[in-house]
Parts: C-alpha cells; sequence; structure tokens
C-alpha cells in the first residue's frame, strides 16, 4: 500500500488531527528531555543526538495519521528512535559479531574494586571511557541507566531476548569499570576468543546486574544472596555493577539543548495539528 493510499485510506479531519495534537503534548513531549540524554549518552556527541531527536519526533508528527491506529504515542516515539540509533551505527559498529566472554572470565578482587570505587575519579574518565565501550553493550546500559527503562521494554525496542540484556548491561558495566582503572587489554582478549564454561558462568555472573536494577523476584533475590553470602568474587562484581550505576545518577541533563530543540518540535507539531488555545 503507498504513502498515499494509506492517507486517503486514514482521511484524517481536522477533530482527530486537533486529538492527536493534544495526544502529542501529553504523551510524546514528556518523552523529550529523557530521550536526548539518552541519545547523547549513547553517542557521546550533542550534534548526533540533535539530530536524531529531531528525525524521530518530526517523522512521528508528519506520520501520525498513518499510524495512530497502530501504536500509542509513547511506543510509536520509541520505535522511531530506536531504529534511528540503530541506523546511526550501522556501518560504524563491527562488534557484533565479537564474543564478549572474555569480560566474564577476567577476575577482578573485591578489595581492589573497593580501593577504586573509594578514590576520586576525575570528571572526564567517565566519558573517556564510554567512548572505547562497543555500542552493543552501550546501548542496552544506557537505555537502563539514563532513560530507566526495564529490561522487558529495552528488549522488545532492541528486539532480543530479556536474558541478553541483562547478559549486555552486566558485561557493559564491568567492562566500562575496567577501561576506567586503565590495565585491562581489551583487544588481546578479545582476540583470545571464547573460553570454556562461558555460557554456565554469563548464568550466573548476570544475575548481578539483575539484582541492582530490581529485576529479581524477591524469592530470586533471596536465593542469590544467599549462595553468595561468602564469595568475594560475586561481592566484587556486584559492587562493580552497584557503584558503575550510582555513577551514572549523578549526570546532569542538558537543559539548555532541549529547550531550543522543545522550541522547534512545538512550532512544527502546531503547524502540523492546527493551533490551540
Amino acid at each position: 500500500m503507498s504513502h498515499q493510499s494509506l492517507r486517503e485510506r486514514f482521511n484524517t479531519s481536522k477533530e482527530e488531527l486537533a486529538k492527536l495534537g493534544s495526544e502529542f503534548n501529553s504523551e510524546a513531549l514528556p518523552l523529550l528531555d529523557k530521550l536526548y540524554n539518552t541519545s547523547f549518552w549513547i553517542l557521546l556527541n550533542k550534534r548526533g543526538a540533535k539530530k536524531i531527536i529531531r528525525q524521530t519526533f518530526y517523522e512521528a508528527i508528519e506520520n501520525c495519521d498513518i499510524t495512530k491506529n497502530f501504536a500509542d504515542w509513547y511506543s510509536w516515539i520509541h520505535r522511531i528512535w530506536m531504529r534511528e540509533i540503530h541506523e546511526f551505527y550501522s556501518d560504524k559498529e563491527n562488534d557484533k559479531q565479537t564474543v564478549f566472554d572474555f569480560i566474564d572470565h577476567t577476575k577482578v578482587e573485591l578489595n581492589n574494586v573497593e580501593d577504586f570505587f573509594n578514590s576520586r575519579l576525575p570528571e572526564d574518565k567517565l566519558m573517556k571511557s564510554l567512548e572505547h565501550l562497543p555500542a552493543v553493550l552501550r546501548i542496552p546500559m544506557i537505555m537502563k541507566e539514563i532513560h530507566s527503562l526495564d529490561y522487558e521494554i529495552i528488549s522488545d525496542l532492541i528486539d532480543v531476548p530479556v536474558g541478553v540484556i541483562a547478559t549486555r548491561i552486566y558485561r557493559a558495566r564491568k567492562l566500562l569499570y575496567l577501561f576506567m582503572k586503565g590495565d585491562f587489554n581489551y583487544e588481546e582478549q578479545k582476540r583470545l576468543g571464547t573460553q570454556q564454561g562461558s555460557s554456565k558462568l554469563i548464568f550466573e555472573l548476570r544475575q548481578s546486574a539483575l539484582l541492582v536494577d530490581d529485576e529479581l523476584s524477591l524469592e530470586q533475590k533471596a536465593v542469590f544472596n544467599e549462595s553468595t553470602t561468602n564469595s568475594n568474587l560475586f561481592k566484587a562484581e556486584t559492587l562493580i555493577q552497584s557503584e558503575i550505576k550510582k555513577l551514572f545518577s549523578s549526570i546532569s541533563p542538558h537543559n539548555q539543548a532541549i529547550e531550543r530543540m522543545r522550541a522547534k518540535i512545538e512550532r512544527k507539531a502546531n503547524k502540523r495539528f492546527g493551533k490551540r488555545d
């Protein structure tokens, strides 16, 4: 079915457009802040983040009458946004073929982890380390840390199972810690490839990410805590997950950039939906 025939099929009236405009203001615009800041920390680039947000909201506004019977504004905006993120990395990201199990096998000592996070970290350390983090790991972690999406929503948007999301977030935080620590040879470890017993190990280790993200039931939490009570390894792994999470909680939003974009998006929305009092 052509683009024109879809418009003819729905034949959106002025009243319907006005209703869509009202829904856009109440359901879509409030997403702008989180989506821009999430985009920035995924791309680590203000210009790229602005472009993705403009394209996302402009497309949603322009094609709202075609899609209004298929998705609510929340789902529609997020799906366009996720597609834009994936398209940005389509020609740049090669690490989807990498097996990241070497992260799981990298041993961490509890006292070293405690000492690292108890020390004062340079302000630019997080940003510089994120630049080295593969996008396939960085994207779900930032969706969790900056946008506060739960694993099921992230899974749906990225289109991989929830367990894969848990694995990627666990590995993203641990690899980020290893990069920040500064003595980890990423390329050398990646070159060594898959290690024996990897599949079983990750099922255990990713529980630490699920725990700090409150993605475990009370029963699952009790089982995990009981099984790791005397394990300094799991204490270290869980500490890494929780401390990396704390680093993101102190990030300030880019309010000035957001307000300028909001004004442009609102003008386009008013033109598309018709001015309202």
